[in-house]
């Protein structure tokens, strides 16, 4: 497809893309930046040709945050030509090593210590450079761990990204754990979205599925509470969350940036960002959880950025108020 400048792609009716010139991004930049692309589509078709994707041209539509979820074991399947052009394909003849399926990728500076399962008959396994992945550990495909990503004897289950540099332990299913995050611990993870620099404590459990076989409801800051419309739906852990030890969260809980929850059975669905507490919340002071953000990163040899602290700033005064229970 040939592609000249004031160029608008469109999918039902969603602006996706565009290639503009500069004067013309200008005129819609205020409205992209607002969060109305209906008024940045009307003001760009008055300029721009449009191409409607349909068909095969379709990409998949991430509208909601549990999209993501849902289009993880796809993704992994549709990057796996970028996989196998960069990492050795292993076929298991070390008994340490069992594997299943053919698109099994391990990348040399990997280290795996047997025994070890690699079921890649639903999907690629694919390890990534510098994992480790220690004795007694089962990973079902498609499944990506990241580089210098540990997997603590622990049980992968399909759908599931991690990565990089996180510490996996107990049961993962259908998952995303951004990077540096760690659920190093006994505990189910099930359908659920990880931010990074989270730290799950151990037996810490999620529920992705009602009694009942529901829809799963979900509350979203300026939409309100939403039917998922998805029968299996776990947590969404933003930057930095702390969960202490023995938490059960239900399934579409959402607990914001920054809030550190402990010494409670059950954790309400809705946390808002920087909350502090179990029996009763308050509001986390923001010096005190930069402080230890400093040191959760300088552990993993990074810094905390003027920028990611300006960010950090941002999200505690545009966040609602905590409401002790």
């Amino acid at each position: 497809m040939a592609v000249t400048v004031q160029t608008v792609f469109v999918a039902d009716g969603t602006l996706l893309g565009a290639r503009l010139s500069p004067a013309l991004a200008s005129a819609v930049l205020y409205y992209l930046r607002e969060q109305q692309a209906s008024v940045a589509l009307e003001e760009l078709r008055r300029f721009a040709a449009l191409v409607e994707l349909e068909g095969d041209q379709m990409p998949a539509m991430l509208r909601f945050p549990w999209d993501l979820i849902g289009h993880c074991g796809e993704q992994i399947v549709r990057d796996l030509p970028l996989f196998s052009a960069r990492l050795p394909n292993v076929q298991g003849d070390d008994p340490q090593l069992v594997t299943r399926g053919r698109h099994v990728y391990i990348a040399e500076s990997a280290r795996l210590d047997g025994p070890i399962v690699l079921d890649a008959r639903d999907g690629p396994v694919i390890i990534d450079e510098g994992a480790q992945i220690e004795p007694f550990s089962f990973i079902q495909g498609p499944a990506y761990i990241g580089p210098n990503s540990l997997i603590a004897s622990a049980r992968i289950r399909g759908e599931t990204s991690i990565g990089p540099t996180c510490r996996i332990g107990g049961e993962v299913e259908a998952s995303i754990v951004q990077g540096f995050s760690n659920k190093h611990h006994d505990g189910f993870l099930g359908h659920s979205w990880l931010g990074e620099w989270v730290n799950i404590g151990a037996m810490t459990t999620n529920s992705d599925l009602k009694n009942n076989y529901g829809s799963v409801r979900i509350v979203l800051e300026g939409l309100g509470q939403l039917d998922s419309g998805v029968l299996k739906l776990g947590c969404f852990l933003a930057d930095h969350v702390k969960l202490g030890i023995g938490l059960h969260l239900n399934g579409g809980t959402v607990i914001g940036t920054g809030s550190n929850i402990f010494g409670i059975h059950s954790a309400p669905k809705t946390i808002p960002p920087f909350t502090w507490g179990g029996d009763v919340f308050r509001e986390y002071r923001i010096e005190s959880m930069i402080d230890v953000a400093r040191k959760v990163m300088a552990r993993r040899k990074r810094s905390l950025s003027p920028e990611y602290e300006a960010l950090l700033r941002a999200v505690l005064v545009s966040r609602a108020p905590v409401v002790a229970i």
